[in-house]
C-alpha cells in the first residue's frame, strides 16, 4: 500500500484533460440498435421505450413519412398528393426515405433504432439486399436485440388484438375481453390468499379491488362496441405471416446474428411484459459501457430579460445559472465565446444572440439565427471538432510601396494555409479585358447600326427608281393603245414611218426626263386621221405593219428597262463602306475615354469571381477547414467608392492590416526605398551633381568673361582719356 501511494502521487486526477475528453466524445460513434423478431412480437413498443431512454432516433416508415409531409418539401408534397388520391406509397420509395434518414446529420449525432428492416415485402428489395443495405451504412448497428416467442403464443396474442375505430389505439385481449379480465382477477386473488393470511384491513383492500374491477368493466363496456378486428389480426393471416417470416427472413437473420459479437447480442422472451423486456435491455446496457447521446438544452432566463446590448460577461453570467442540472453546477463559457460556431464553420464571424443560446457538454454556445440554431441542434459535432474554432482568415493588407505588405501577405498565407490574391495581377487585368470587350461590342453595334442605316437609304433610292420605271411603262402602254385606236388612213400611210420614228424619239426623251426627275408625266399623242381605209386588204396590211412596229418598240423598251434595273441594284454595304466609316468615326473617338457606367461595381464583381475561384481551389487545404475564407488581398486600391461596393456585396475582411512608418518622418521606409533602387537613384544623384557643377562652371566662366570685358572696357576708356589729355596738352603748348 505504501509503495502504491509513492507511485501514484495524484490518484484522483483524470489522465485526460477537458479538451481531449470533449474531442474523444465528438469523434465517438453514437450507439445504434436494430431489433429482430416475428411480426407482432412487440418490437415497436420496445423500440419506443429504448429511444426515449437512450435519446436515439427511431427510424420507422410511418415516422419518416410524417416528417416528410410535415416539412412540406418536394417529396413531402408528392407523398401527400399520393395519399390524398388513394394511392399506396411504393416500398422502394419508403426504403429510400428510410436510408436517407439513417444517413442524416441528426442520426449521426444521436444514433438510431430500427425495427422494420428487413421487411417481409420483397417487391422492391430482397431480404439479402436489405441486410446488405444495413451492413453498408456509415453507422453500422452496435446492438442487436432478438425477441423470441413461440408461434402458438404469438398467434393467440395477435389474434386477440382489437383496434378502436376512432382513436386507432390497439387493445390486447386482457384489456377488452371480460372473461380474460375476470380470470386475471381470479388468479390475482388466489395468489394473494396463498401469500398472505388473514390480516386486518383485508376487507378494505377487497372492497377497493372490487371498485376498481367494476370501473374497469364499465370502461370495457363503453369501448367494446367501438373495437374492430383488423384483417392482419385474423388467426389465419397471423399464421401465414409467421410462416413466411420463418421461411424467408429468419435464416438470413440467424446468419447475421451468428456473425455479430455475442457480447452485443441481446435475446429476450417475447411472452414477458414489455416493461420487463425494457428493464432487461437497460440492465444489459449498463455493463457494456455505452454512452448515451448528449442532449442540447436551450438556455433562457425567465427571471432576467436578455437583450442584444448586454455585455459578454453579463450575458454569460446570466446564462450560466439557467436550467441547472445540479445544485452547484453552472454552465461554462466555451472557447467560441459569443461567436456563432455554425457561422464560423461556414467562414463568417457572426455574434450569437441571447435568444439562441444552448448548452452542450457543459458549455454555452451562442447561435446567430434560427437557421443556425436548427443546424446546431440536429448535430453539433461538425462545428465543434478541431481545428475549430479556427478563424476564416479573410485579410486585407494595405501600405505604401516597399512597406513589406507583399512579404507579410505571403508569410500569413504560408502560416494559415491560405492564398494571396494580388489585386494588380488578378483583378485589374480582367477589368481591362472586360473594358476592351465592351469597347469592341460598342463599335460592333455602331457599325451594324450604320450598315443598316446606309442600306435603308439605298433601298429608298432604289424604290424611287422602280416607281419611276413603272410610271414610264404605264405611259408606254397608254401610248400604244391610243396609237392603235387612232391609226391613220391610207392617205397618211406613207407618212406613217416617219411619224412613228419621231414619236419613238419623243417617247425616249420623255422616258429619260422621267428617270432624271422621278416625276410622273402623261404623254398625249393626238393623231388626226383625215382618211379612212377603203379596202380590206390595205387595212390588213396597215394593221400588220403597225403591230410589228409596236412590238419592236416595246422590245426595245424592255431591254432598256432591264438594263436600268441592273444598274439600279444596290451595292453591297460592309464595314469598309465610306459612309459607314464616316458614321462610326465619332463612336470610335468616344470609346477612347469609354468606361463602365459603374466601374467599381465591375471591380467588385471581378473580385468576387476571383475569390470564389480561390475558395474552390483551396477548400481542401486541411481537414475541418472553414468553408469560406483563407485569402489575403494585396495591392487593393484605397478608394471610398470601391469599399462601399465591397461592403454592399458582403466582401468584407475579418482583419485589416495597414502598414505605415510615422517615426522619424518615414526615414526607415525612405532608406528601404533607396536601397532597393540604389543604382538608379545614385545615377540620378550623380547626374544632378554633374549638372550643378556644369552650371557652376558656366556661371564662373560667365562671371570671368564679364570681368575681363569690364577690365578691357575700362582700359580702353583709360587710353581714350589719356589720348584726349595729350591732345589738350599739345594745343596748350601751341598757344
Amino acid at each position: 500500500m505504501t509503495s502504491q501511494e509513492k507511485i501514484e502521487e495524484h490518484p484522483f486526477v483524470d489522465i485526460f484533460n477537458e479538451d481531449e475528453a470533449e474531442k474523444d466524445f465528438l469523434l465517438s460513434k453514437p450507439v445504434c440498435f436494430i431489433v429482430f423478431g416475428k411480426p407482432g412480437v412487440g418490437k415497436t413498443t420496445l423500440a419506443q421505450q429504448i429511444a426515449q431512454a437512450r435519446r436515439c432516433i427511431r427510424v420507422e416508415a410511418l415516422t419518416v413519412l410524417e416528417e416528410q409531409i410535415a416539412s412540406e418539401t418536394e417529396s413531402g408534397v408528392m407523398l401527400q398528393s399520393m395519399l390524398v388520391s388513394g394511392q399506396s406509397i411504393p416500398d422502394e420509395l419508403v426504403t429510400k426515405l428510410m436510408l436517407e434518414k439513417l444517413n442524416s446529420l441528426e442520426v449521426a449525432h444521436f444514433g438510431y433504432i430500427i425495427t422494420e428492416i428487413p421487411s417481409l415485402s420483397e417487391d422492391a428489395v430482397t431480404i439479402l439486399q436489405q441486410m446488405e443495405l444495413i451492413k453498408n451504412l456509415a453507422l453500422k448497428p452496435d446492438i442487436i436485440i432478438n425477441i423470441k416467442c413461440r408461434d402458438f403464443d404469438l398467434c393467440q396474442r395477435v389474434s386477440g388484438q382489437r383496434q378502436h375505430n376512432a382513436t386507432g389505439h390497439i387493445y390486447t385481449r386482457d384489456q377488452w375481453d371480460p372473461e380474460a379480465i375476470g380470470n386475471r382477477r381470479k388468479r390475482k386473488r388466489e395468489a394473494q390468499k396463498e401469500g398472505k393470511g388473514e390480516e386486518e384491513g383485508e376487507e378494505e383492500e377487497e372492497q377497493e379491488e372490487e371498485e376498481a374491477f367494476i370501473a374497469e368493466m364499465q370502461m370495457v363496456a363503453e369501448i367494446l362496441q367501438h373495437l374492430i378486428q383488423r384483417p392482419e389480426d385474423y388467426l389465419e393471416n397471423v399464421e401465414n405471416m409467421v410462416k413466411l417470416y420463418k421461411d424467408t427472413v429468419l435464416p438470413t437473420l440467424e446468419e447475421v446474428m451468428a456473425e455479430h459479437n455475442s457480447q452485443y447480442l441481446i435475446e429476450l422472451d417475447g411472452n414477458k411484459p414489455p416493461e420487463e423486456l425494457f428493464t432487461t435491455v437497460m440492465d444489459r446496457l449498463k455493463y457494456l459501457n455505452l454512452r448515451k447521446a448528449a442532449i442540447l438544452t436551450k438556455l433562457q432566463s425567465a427571471e432576467e430579460e436578455m437583450t442584444e446590448a448586454m455585455e459578454n460577461d453579463e450575458l454569460f453570467r446570466t446564462l450560466a445559472s439557467c436550467k441547472h442540472i445540479a445544485p452547484r453546477y453552472r454552465w461554462q463559457r466555451s472557447r467560441w465565446g459569443r461567436t456563432c460556431p455554425v457561422s464560423l464553420k461556414e467562414g463568417n464571424i457572426n455574434l450569437g444572440l441571447p435568444d439562441f443560446c444552448v448548452s452542450f457538454l457543459g458549455k454555452i454556445y451562442c447561435l446567430s439565427s434560427e437557421e443556425t440554431l436548427k443546424k446546431f441542434l440536429l448535430n453539433p459535432r461538425p462545428y465543434l471538432l478541431p481545428p475549430m474554432p479556427a478563424p476564416p482568415f479573410k485579410v486585407f493588407v494595405f501600405g505604401p510601396q516597399s512597406s513589406g505588405k507583399t512579404t507579410l501577405s505571403n508569410l500569413l498565407a504560408d502560416h494559415y494555409k491560405g492564398k494571396v490574391v494580388d489585386y494588380a495581377k488578378l483583378v485589374q487585368p480582367r477589368f481591362d479585358e472586360a473594358l476592351k470587350t465592351l469597347i469592341e461590342s460598342t463599335i460592333a453595334e455602331a457599325t451594324e447600326a450604320a450598315i443598316k442605316s446606309v442600306k435603308e437609304r439605298l433601298l429608298k433610292e432604289l424604290e424611287a427608281k422602280k416607281q419611276a420605271t413603272s410610271a414610264l411603262r404605264q405611259l408606254e402602254t397608254e401610248f400604244e393603245m391610243s396609237e392603235y385606236e387612232n391609226f391613220p388612213s391610207d392617205k397618211g400611210l406613207e407618212e406613217m414611218p416617219s411619224s412613228l420614228d419621231e414619236d419613238v424619239l419623243t417617247l425616249e426623251s420623255q422616258r429619260e426626263n422621267l428617270l432624271e426627275d422621278n416625276e410622273e408625266e402623261k404623254m398625249k399623242c393626238v393623231i388626226d386621221q383625215d382618211a379612212k381605209i377603203g379596202q380590206d386588204d390595205e387595212k390588213e396590211i396597215s394593221e400588220t405593219s403597225m403591230i410589228k412596229r409596236s412590238q419592236d418598240i416595246s422590245q426595245d423598251l424592255k431591254l432598256a428597262s432591264k438594263k436600268d434595273s441592273i444598274e439600279d441594284s444596290i451595292e453591297e454595304v460592309t464595314a469598309d463602306h465610306p459612309e459607314v466609316l464616316s458614321m462610326i468615326k465619332e463612336t470610335v473617338k468616344m470609346t477612347e475615354d469609354m468606361n463602365f457606367e459603374q466601374p467599381y461595381e465591375k471591380h467588385a464583381e471581378i473580385l468576387e469571381e476571383v475569390l470564389e475561384e480561390v475558395i474552390e481551389e483551396n477548400k481542401n487545404r486541411f481537414s475541418g477547414a472553414p468553408k469560406y475564407g483563407r485569402w489575403i488581398l494585396d495591392n487593393c486600391p484605397i478608394i471610398k467608392e470601391l469599399w462601399t461596393v465591397l461592403v454592399e456585396k458582403g466582401i468584407t475582411p475579418d482583419l485589416v492590416v495597414c502598414l505605415s512608418n510615422t517615426e522619424n518622418n518615414g526615414k526607415c521606409l525612405l532608406n528601404r526605398l533607396y536601397l532597393e533602387n540604389k543604382p538608379e537613384i545614385d545615377s540620378k544623384i550623380l547626374e544632378r551633381l554633374l549638372d550643378e557643377l556644369q552650371k557652376e562652371k558656366a556661371k564662373k566662366e560667365a562671371a570671368r568673361k564679364a570681368k575681363e570685358e569690364a577690365l578691357r572696357l575700362e582700359e580702353e576708356n583709360q587710353r581714350i582719356l589719356e589720348a584726349m589729355n595729350e591732345k589738350r596738352k599739345g594745343k596748350h603748348r601751341l598757344i
